[in-house]
């Protein structure tokens, strides 16, 4: 038994593993006090849009960020402008109007410039009949 005991009572040396210095990960999603949203939000909304293939550089993550802070600023100006003492869901959607109709605008683009093209097209046919008609009637066929 005093076997037992000295075995039990003995100090158990063993190795403690010595830490090895790990490099620190930067995160690059941290929030940053000087963005008006949060950046990790801002990245999984792009990264959501663009796939995880592409890289995103800082300086599009931070310039996207301050975009979007400035595009607020102007649609709660522009809702700030409501003539009531509340801001309402119809203020919302006159202030975003515009940015709603972007797409729109431009689908009128192409379709006026296509309109144009055939209007031209239509006036260059029409000038031709006409030259022919007036040198038939000048008799210089």
């Amino acid at each position: 038994m005093d076997e037992e005991n000295q075995i039990q009572t003995a100090p158990v040396e063993q190795e403690t593993p010595v830490a090895e210095p790990v490099a620190e990960e930067v995160i690059e999603d941290q929030d940053d006090d000087s963005l008006p949203f949060p950046r990790a939000r801002v990245v999984r909304i792009i990264k959501s849009e663009i796939g995880n293939s592409k890289q995103l550089r800082s300086e599009v993550k931070d310039a996207i960020n301050l975009w979007l802070g400035n595009l607020l600023k102007r649609v709660a100006r522009e809702m700030g402008d409501t003539q009531f003492g509340s801001v309402g869901l119809a203020d919302f959607n006159r202030a975003t109007k515009p940015y709603d109709m972007i797409a729109d605008i431009v689908k009128d683009q192409e379709r006026i410039m296509l309109a144009c093209q055939k209007m031209g097209a239509d006036a260059d046919h029409i000038n031709r009949e006409l030259a022919r008609f007036f040198n038939v009637l000048k008799g210089e066929q």
